[in-house]
């Protein structure tokens, strides 16, 4: 095993994908070195140097000690003893199980880091192949349809634009867009989202894709929406008016301001009377790591107020504020929120 330096400074922290690599390599070689000796003061002064040394030894960190977390829990199964060794005093045993597994260990961890890691690329993968446009956390894009229409991109959206002589149709696949939608009576416009169907003519309007179902509110112009199977009612919506479009029940809907319809395209999240649950998703989208709410009753707490997304502690601290609730930076990736 390669030992992490004293000083944790033998690499360059450079962002390309053999950086990565090695300080995955690193963080791995450290969750051994602090298995083996858990109470060492130096070890952890060491540890804590190399940490912040770069945000990749962070990351690296996070995913090796998680998955270091997980094997710890399958170890008693791997270590059981052969029953000729039951009579060998405990010292003795104790020692050649350590032994015997230190030098797969690396290699299981490593295995599991990197599935993990493959893992959770797999969905952002399938994402990518299907659709046509798609942002990172905290990018925002315009994009110009061939029709003159332009669909603007909230963060960490995706669309995929389906365009045909008689009719035009995007599918918004992750996240949200606003819609200035240029009229045309000959080719419909049509909007799908989850179980969502929206047809417009002309008109600017907003599609939200949540966990639980599609909202649609207008800004200007009319557009009507319904169910995708046509199951749950249709409404048809004006100026200021907004609809909800559940993975199952009926359409809600109701009137809210026009001016705020897809306020966030000025990187603002604007909540009337919502569930932080809601709101803490939004803020997600503007955030390169996770942000985890503990507690979901506290979740259904309702939020109204205008926050900046640009920057997402201090944005969920806002949002928590006035319910009692706390945030923690944990790592530059990852906030927790929780209750009072």
């Amino acid at each position: 095993m390669t030992r992490p330096s004293a000083s944790g400074a033998d690499h360059d922290g450079s962002n390309g994908g053999d950086a990565w690599d090695q300080a995955l390599r690193e963080a791995v070689d450290w969750t051994i070195l602090i298995d083996d000796d858990p109470d060492s003061m130096e070890l952890g002064v060491r540890l804590d140097a190399w940490r912040r040394r770069d945000p990749l030894h962070e990351r690296a960190w996070t995913q090796a000690s998680h998955a270091s977390d997980l094997i710890a829990q399958t170890r008693k199964v791997v270590l059981f003893p052969a029953a000729s060794d039951q009579s060998r005093p405990a010292e003795a045993l104790a020692h050649r199980k350590a032994s015997h597994f230190r030098p797969w260990r690396r290699i299981v961890l490593s295995g599991a880091v990197a599935a993990a890691a493959a893992w959770m690329a797999v969905p952002q993968m399938l994402l990518q192949i299907r659709a046509d446009h798609i942002t990172a956390a905290g990018e925002q894009r315009t994009i110009k349809l061939d029709d003159g229409s332009t669909v603007r991109l909230a963060p960490a959206s995706a669309v995929r634009v389906a365009y045909t002589h008689g009719s035009r149709n995007v599918e918004l696949l992750r996240g949200e867009a606003y819609f200035e939608v240029a009229r045309n009576p000959a080719r419909p416009f049509h909007v799908r989202s989850a179980n969502a169907a929206v047809t417009v003519l002309g008109t600017g309007f907003d599609v939200r894709r949540g966990t639980n179902g599609t909202d649609v509110a207008v800004r200007h112009g009319r557009v009507r929406v319904a169910s995708s199977d046509g199951s749950q009612g249709a409404v048809s919506l004006g100026v200021g008016e907004w609809a909800s479009v559940p993975d199952s029940g009926p359409v809600a809907s109701g009137r809210g301001s026009a001016n705020l319809v897809g306020a966030w395209t000025g990187r603002r999240l604007t909540a009337v009377d919502r569930p932080m649950s809601e709101v803490l998703a939004d803020l997600r989208r503007y955030h390169s790591g996770a942000i985890i709410l503990t507690d979901r009753q506290f979740g259904q707490s309702s939020v109204t107020g205008t926050f900046e997304a640009d920057d997402p502690f201090r944005a969920a601290s806002l949002i928590v504020q006035p319910h009692g609730g706390r945030v923690r930076q944990i790592t530059p990736w990852l906030i927790i929120v929780s209750g009072p």
